[in-house]
């Protein structure tokens, strides 16, 4: 199990990169790959968005759920902190 710093977070956001289906909702959508889950929108005309499963913030030991991959690589790619 590792925790990884989430990029363009600016620090105040890790997810386990090993994390599975498993850690995830029963019911939730998509495909689990390196502790992210990627899903392909119905009647988006394939547009696919991606959540970081298992997330917490950095030192502490509860996981306080899942966040949007996507609005962090925009911010990362941005350069927004």
């Amino acid at each position: 199990m590792a925790f990884v710093t989430v990029p363009g977070s600016n620090g105040t956001w890790e997810y386990e990169n090993t994390a599975t289906a498993a850690d995830t909702y029963v019911d939730s959508p998509g495909t689990v790959s390196a502790g992210v889950r990627t899903f392909t929108v119905p009647n988006s005309g394939g547009h696919t968005t991606q959540t970081y499963i298992k997330c917490r913030k950095p030192g502490k030991t509860l996981v306080n759920g899942e966040i949007n991959k996507d609005f962090y690589d925009y911010r990362f790619t941005q350069g927004t902190p």
